[in-house]
């Protein structure tokens, strides 16, 4: 017999996450805001704790951005969509990675970048699926030779 009481109970859930040497395990009630703000720290932390170091020393995000043309939101993200593509291996990103980056780089942040990586969508730049987005082959170019120069533009052509 189902009972009211048994209904008002909260589900539970374990989650087993390991990537690497990093490991996390919670269990308890779901709670749809902690669960955002654990994941948020993942992707924040875990590509640097996990990734490889790199063969030959790659520039940092600082040092792309300083070295790009890049004025606007819609250009630094797409130096910094760069960089996660080009230098820290991510396939594709959020538009809350480019955010990120611009905070631990202690650049403003525009209020929605959505609306800078739509402007640039428009022209062919970046692609999105699923809130996941990359640089197309055109904004790659756009970023390597446009907002780069050759000095940056690319680990494999040195």
């Amino acid at each position: 017999m189902h009972s009211p009481e048994g209904s008002r109970m909260s589900q539970t859930a374990t989650i087993h996450i390991k990537l690497g040497t990093v490991e996390l395990t919670c269990t308890g009630p779901i709670d749809r805001e902690q669960l955002a703000d654990v994941l948020h720290t993942l992707r924040r932390e875990v590509p640097e704790c996990v990734a490889a170091p790199p063969a030959d020393a790659s520039p940092s995000a600082a040092e792309l951005l300083a070295a790009s043309a890049a004025k606007t939101f819609g250009e630094k993200a797409g130096v910094i969509a760069y960089w996660l593509e080009q230098f820290r291996g991510r396939r594709d990103w959020r538009s809350g990675d480019i955010v990120d980056v611009l905070r631990d780089l202690d650049e403003p942040a525009p209020a929605n970048i959505t609306d800078a990586l739509n402007q640039k969508l428009k022209k062919g730049l970046f692609e999105v699926d699923d809130r996941r987005w990359k640089l197309t082959g055109e904004g790659r170019g756009w970023v390597r030779y446009g907002l780069l120069g050759r000095d940056h533009a690319d680990p494999d052509e040195s």
